[in-house]
């Protein structure tokens, strides 16, 4: 009896012990779920509370602006009610890799500078906060450049590339690989699994950099931030990253110098041509080019400059303008019946037009004296020692001056001892109409304003056919002697005259009768056309001739 009794207190308190077991374990298996639940919620709440740092930042709150000055310093301005910011670390680039500024976090909570050290100076940085935000700043800009946040779990990793030119450090895009990602050019974003990767520089170990006039030779990749790198001498390695990081892939100019002069073929700067009949007189001096997007001036002795090791950028003009003042003895007559001499002078019987011509020039190519300069293209070379570069040119077309003046006056014997406006000479008017043959241009050719002869350039081999010479009113108050008073005048024409470098010769168009004569263009010319006040209206009606 006491044995069964026994029996039954043991397996009643091996129940009880059971229970104890069995009942905790159930609540804390059934509990998982929840703790999960827990763990998202917080990573959505991180993720939310670094896009909101983010927000305020980019909204101003605080304004961030990097004053690179000798005294380096970072300026946060609030202008609303301060969001705070905690900033775990700064990096400033100290020409080979990133250099951490602070040896502890800093809250901002209002209006403060933080300075940096000296060596900062002139050198890009990078601000770290709490919510694990980058924020990368050139010298004197404002933090509206670039953050690092992303998706819950994974790991931002910031990728950019500099060249140091001596003290100065140069932000340049490069196209790299990283992982199985396509093709992307710095400063890139990647949010990436904590693990191990690849990364490739695709550019090469050599760069050129347009806008300085730079080769630059790649160096090493630099890391900072939670990982390590693998292999940095080489354009493709490998990095491991355990948390935010930036990768920077350092090229280092190249400064070694050169003497290079860059000159101009077949381009008449400043020259006298002999040509037969004429002298041509350039009037240009230079002509400008731009070497690695800086314009520059060439003369005829060319322009000597010290170019860096590598690629640089030549851009001569693909059309260059030369006028000439145009001289010859074949214009004397021209000269001394020329009613307005504006622009043309004589001097021991040979008389100058200025502007006389034009002679448009095209580039062709480039060349050197040397094979240590390489000619890429038409505006590249490489430079590996000293020597000549080369702009070719060729002459594309010639364009020549024509003079149009106008010659109005009274029959013989007949003046006007009053004119309310100017009658006599040269006065404003184009009664000339002539045809460009082989188009459909009609123009009018004359005096554009009282005493300024018109003054237009053709194309060499351009004939102009004249097709009318108009009368020419004239409104006003005119007392001619021996004649009466008039309050309008009507002139007639009465020639053509036309000179160019081989003689002259008149015209007297009359339209009607098919009289019309062409005239060619292949020298500087000179028209005047006369006219002969004829008519007359006098001031109570009617007319008078």
């Amino acid at each position: 009896m006491r044995k069964a009794l026994s029996s039954a207190i043991f397996l009643i308190i091996m129940l009880i012990v059971l229970l104890s077991v069995l009942i905790p374990a159930l609540l804390i298996f059934n509990s998982t779920p929840i703790y999960s639940s827990q763990g998202q919620i917080a990573g959505t709440g991180y993720q939310q509370l670094q896009k909101n740092e983010e927000n305020q930042v980019f909204r101003g709150n605080p304004n961030i602006y990097y004053n690179s000055s000798l005294m380096p310093y970072i300026e946060f301005l609030y202008n609303s009610i301060p969001y705070p910011l905690n900033i775990t670390q700064i990096y400033y680039f100290n020409g080979s890799t990133w250099v951490p500024a602070l040896k502890n976090s800093i809250l901002i909570a209002g209006n403060q500078n933080i300075y940096l050290p000296r060596a900062a100076f002139n050198q890009p940085i990078l601000i770290v906060s709490s919510q694990a935000n980058f924020y990368f700043l050139n010298p004197n800009t404002s933090v509206t450049t670039v953050t690092i946040s992303g998706p819950a779990g994974k790991v931002p990793v910031y990728v950019t590339a500099f060249v140091i030119n001596g003290s100065k450090v140069i932000p340049v895009s490069i196209q790299v690989i990283l992982g199985a990602n396509p093709p992307l050019l710095t400063p890139q974003v990647y949010y990436l699994n904590p693990g191990t990767y690849s990364i490739s520089d695709k550019n090469g170990s050599v760069i050129f950099l347009q806008g300085y006039g730079l080769t630059a030779t790649f160096q090493n990749w630099t890391i900072v931030g939670n990982g390590n790198l693998n292999s940095p001498s080489k354009l493709s390695t490998t990095f491991t990253v355990t948390g935010p990081l930036v990768l920077t892939a350092i090229y280092k100019a190249q400064l070694q110098k050169f003497t290079v002069v860059i000159n101009t073929n077949n381009l008449p700067l400043g020259s006298t041509i002999n040509n037969n009949q004429v002298t041509l007189t350039s009037l240009n001096n230079t002509i400008p080019v731009l070497i690695d997007n800086k314009q520059y001036y060439i003369n005829s002795t060319g322009l000597q400059l010290q170019l860096t090791y590598g690629y640089h950028i030549i851009q001569f003009p693909s059309y260059y303008n030369i006028t000439f003042n145009y001289t010859s003895t074949n214009y004397q007559g021209a000269y001394n019946t020329m009613p307005i001499k504006d622009g043309t002078f004589m001097q021991n019987g040979k008389v100058t037009i200025q502007g006389g011509q034009i002679n448009c020039y095209q580039f062709t190519s480039l060349s050197t004296n040397t094979s240590k300069i390489n000619i890429i293209n038409s505006y590249t070379v490489f430079v590996n020692g000293s020597g000549k570069i080369i702009g070719n040119y060729q002459l594309d077309q010639t364009y020549y001056l024509v003079i149009a003046e106008n010659y109005f006056y009274f029959p013989q014997g007949i003046w006007a001892s009053y004119n309310s406006t100017p009658v006599n000479i040269s006065i404003g008017a184009q009664p000339l109409q002539v045809q460009v043959l082989g188009t459909n241009q009609v123009i009018t050719l004359g005096n554009i304003n009282n005493y300024v002869p018109e003054k237009i350039y053709f194309k060499n081999g351009t004939e102009l056919e004249i097709t009318l010479d108009y009368l020419q009113e004239l409104s006003g108050y005119f007392k001619i002697v021996k004649v009466g008073n008039y309050t309008g005048l009507l002139s007639y024409p009465q020639n053509v005259t036309i000179y160019n470098v081989t003689n002259g010769y008149t015209y007297h168009p009359e339209a009607h009768s098919g009289n019309y004569g062409i005239m060619y263009i292949n020298s500087t010319l000179i028209i005047i056309n006369y006219e002969e006040w004829e008519y007359g209206a006098i001031p109570n009606g009617g007319n008078n001739g």
